[in-house]
């Protein structure tokens, strides 16, 4: 990046962050062509980013009354930078088998994203030095610290509580222990971000909920790419544990939906109550007892469910048009 290679230098920190978000859009393509990615794309990227803006645009009159109107534009550019960048590099354990899952290791992927952002955002730092940028316009140590923490906010694992707890409907429960450890956060971004990852079905409702769900199972189970994609039943022939694998993702997908909305009073408890307000009524307004009901309804989960009616459930070419959710009055 030379001095001469700039056609328009930044003058501002928000165009700074477009600066990095254009390099990370471009990695997410191409990360998503050499993985095979179907959910970690960029649609997903975006989709995590207008999330993000909608949950801190709705705080921001709660946050005016601690921070300048300065600091909560920085803080808007990291919540942009953090949603676009989180899931940048996917990293899958080496497969054990030619045909069958793929699957990530708990916060690899998230470590390897930070390093990755972080050598780019010095690099950006040290090139905008030699034009004689202003140094408020670069990214300084505390908005490293805050993407550091943000990306790593948004780590899923197991629970370990996992079916011993009244929030928890599946002895597979996931979960981001950032939201449930009760230390104080360095900066509100964090908390956002996580919540925004998972704030489909709470934020957009039912169908988008369903379709990401079937992109997570697309993309760790490739072997069944022509069967989710194309709706091809010719592969169920070749796969008998077939049945077991779409009927488990069924129920993880029911369970999940149910546990988004028993979870959330835990997840936002680091919030102001006025906050917590605004986030139940105002922002994850699909988080209610009919919509749960809607998905235990649409999504087949019985044992007796035939294979034929899972794989017509799971396969992405058909014209899905499911019962609109309903938000919460």
């Amino acid at each position: 990046m030379k001095q001469d290679s700039w056609e328009i230098k930044p003058e501002s920190f928000a165009q700074t962050v477009e600066l990095v978000e254009n390099y990370v859009r471009a990695e997410i393509v191409q990360e998503t062509q050499n993985k095979h990615l179907y959910y970690h794309t960029l649609d997903h990227a975006l989709a995590v980013k207008r999330r993000a803006n909608i949950i801190f645009n709705s705080l921001r009159p709660i946050l005016q009354s601690t921070q300048s109107q300065e600091e909560l534009q920085r803080l808007e550019g990291l919540v942009n930078l953090c949603a676009i960048s989180h899931d940048m590099v996917q990293q899958f354990v080496p497969p054990t088998a030619p045909n069958g899952p793929r699957r990530r290791i708990a916060g690899v992927s998230e470590q390897a994203t930070i390093d990755k952002l972080i050598q780019r955002l010095h690099y950006v730092n040290q090139n905008l030095a030699n034009c004689e940028i202003e140094a408020h316009i670069l990214f300084n140590d505390w908005d490293i610290k805050i993407i550091e923490d943000a990306i790593a906010a948004t780590i899923c694992d197991r629970d370990p509580l996992a079916g011993k707890v009244s929030y928890s409907f599946s002895p597979y429960s996931i979960y981001q222990p950032y939201l449930y450890n009760t230390q104080s956060k360095i900066s509100v971004v964090g908390n956002v971000l996580a919540l925004a990852d998972l704030g489909t079905l709470g934020m957009e409702g039912i169908q988008p909920y369903l379709q990401e769900g079937i992109l997570v199972f697309l993309e760790d189970n490739l072997d069944l790419a022509d069967l989710i994609l194309n709706c091809d039943h010719a592969c169920a022939s070749n796969s008998p544990s077939l049945k077991t694998r779409l009927l488990n993702m069924a129920r993880f997908i029911v369970s999940l939906a149910q546990e988004r909305r028993a979870r959330l009073e835990l997840e936002i408890t680091s919030f102001t109550p006025k906050a917590r307000q605004i986030l139940k009524e105002q922002i994850f307004v699909y988080l209610n007892a009919e919509n749960i009901k809607k998905i235990e309804a649409i999504v087949p989960t019985s044992e007796n469910t035939s294979l034929s009616e899972l794989i017509e459930f799971f396969c992405l070419n058909k014209n899905r048009n499911y019962t609109l959710s309903s938000k919460i009055e």
